[in-house]
């Protein structure tokens, strides 16, 4: 799929208000200090990505059912969050909400303000066998909205930089020094392609806001200003993030291609360099037939690195009393040691359980053995920041408008800075 075609693909959906954040609040917390009966009891999960989650959720809910009682009726809902959102929409108009529902990490604010996810504070001060201290403050933060918790992060990802360690050490490049900085990546896309070691030396998974997020807050930028009032992705941070994309795609080093072709171009070993989700991480492992290493994301030489946290939360979105405390029930062994260390296992999402991954019981031997996931998980410990969430309920519409004007600025339609002043004009439409 090529990039203007992955970016106009069509608008995600947008969630209908169903129910009052009040009376929400209101059930979960007359209900969460009661232990209900999980013995024969069925909870629903609606979730996103086959190809990454049906195994592993698989596992935990034999694993709940053997310990519980509790089955979980794993529901799969298509190969994105806003098939997931669009599923919940659905059922919430129907009446019949599932009990946990798998959104992007960027959209549990908007189920926050729609009044369609739980709060979890009360479940989790009154659950004596719940460690929130096995969570770090910067993943719990993810799902923290003005200072409540609206669900839990289950897999979590930073955008890392993938190499091709052959083809540097072919350009005459030193394959255990990758490049830190945007300028030395184009320092080091160039000597890989004017030595024809590949035919490209770098490319960017640009297809999502989520990336360009990632090198919009290392470069200094933000979506919106501190008090939310004005769009601010269209300051000079976010246009030089687009200028140093279509000046890589002009001189010829990095190819204007969506997310599938670009991640075979770099099996291929037609590109040096991908900068794509820690998430992967497995898939590039498996599908590299090469030695394939992972490095931190490249920031600009006087930026800071900022990785905002991608992946997906479980967040409740039972209405009833009662199936709201056995949707908490079977969310935390998803999270717990357990799931969370059968989750990273199969993945590349970094574990959101800070004791499993520090324990040998769990993942610490499994991410001692493995360089590409320590790398990750130092970005992920050092540089983790909340996902940019747009206040009020039109952020996929917001999310495509900016697609779009990247797009056009990469593929040299328009100028980067009359690009992201359209989409930021559009966005301000959308806004509440």
């Amino acid at each position: 799929m090529d990039l203007k075609t992955a970016l106009n693909r069509g608008g995600a959906p947008v969630l209908a208000t169903a129910l009052s954040l009040s009376l929400l609040a209101g059930c979960a917390s007359d209900s969460a200090g009661q232990q209900p009966d999980t013995e024969g009891a069925t909870v629903n999960l609606v979730y996103a990505f086959d190809g990454l989650f049906t195994e592993p959720f698989g596992e935990i809910t034999s694993d709940l059912e053997s310990r519980t009682g509790m089955t979980v009726d794993l529901q799969l809902a298509g190969n994105s969050y806003e098939d997931s959102l669009a599923r919940l929409q659905n059922d919430l108009t129907a009446g019949n909400p599932p009990d946990i529902t798998m959104v992007g990490l960027n959209q549990v604010r908007m189920l926050a303000d729609a009044g369609a996810a739980v709060p979890l504070g009360e479940f989790i001060e009154s659950d004596d066998e719940f460690d929130s201290g096995q969570y770090s403050q910067e993943m719990l933060d993810l799902t923290t909205i003005d200072g409540e918790m609206y669900g839990m992060p289950n897999a979590v990802s930073t955008l890392v930089m993938y190499y091709n360690a052959d083809v540097f050490a072919e350009a005459g490049l030193d394959p255990d020094a990758p490049p830190q900085t945007w300028e030395e990546v184009e320092e080091d896309a160039r000597a890989i392609v004017e030595s024809d070691a590949a035919t490209y030396g770098h490319w960017s998974d640009f297809e999502s806001v989520w990336s360009f997020e990632n090198f919009l807050r290392s470069n200094g930028g933000s979506m919106m200003d501190d008090t939310e009032t004005d769009i601010a992705f269209n300051d000079a941070p976010g246009v030089e993030v687009l200028e140093y994309w279509r000046g890589m795609v002009e001189s010829g080093l990095m190819p204007a291609f969506g997310t599938d072709d670009g991640r075979e171009a770099f099996f291929r070993g037609d590109v040096a360099m991908a900068v794509d989700s820690s998430a992967q991480v497995g898939n590039y492992e498996r599908t590299a037939g090469f030695d394939m290493r992972t490095a931190m994301l490249p920031i600009p030489a006087d930026g800071e690195r900022q990785a905002p946290g991608g992946g997906n939360a479980l967040v409740i979105t039972a209405t009833d009393p009662e199936r709201q405390r056995l949707a908490w029930e079977a969310l935390k062994a998803f999270v717990g040691p357990e799931g969370s260390t059968t989750t990273t296992e199969a993945t590349g999402y970094l574990p959101v359980n800070a004791y499993a991954a520090e324990s040998d019981e769990y993942l610490a031997e499994f991410l001692d053995g493995s360089p590409n996931r320590a790398v990750v998980l130092e970005q992920g410990t050092s540089s983790l920041v909340p996902w940019f969430s747009w206040p009020g309920e039109r952020g996929p519409e917001i999310a495509e408008e900016l697609q779009n004007g990247i797009y056009r600025a990469v593929s040299g339609e328009q100028p980067p800075q009359d690009a992201l002043d359209q989409a930021a004009d559009a966005a301000a439409e959308l806004l509440p």
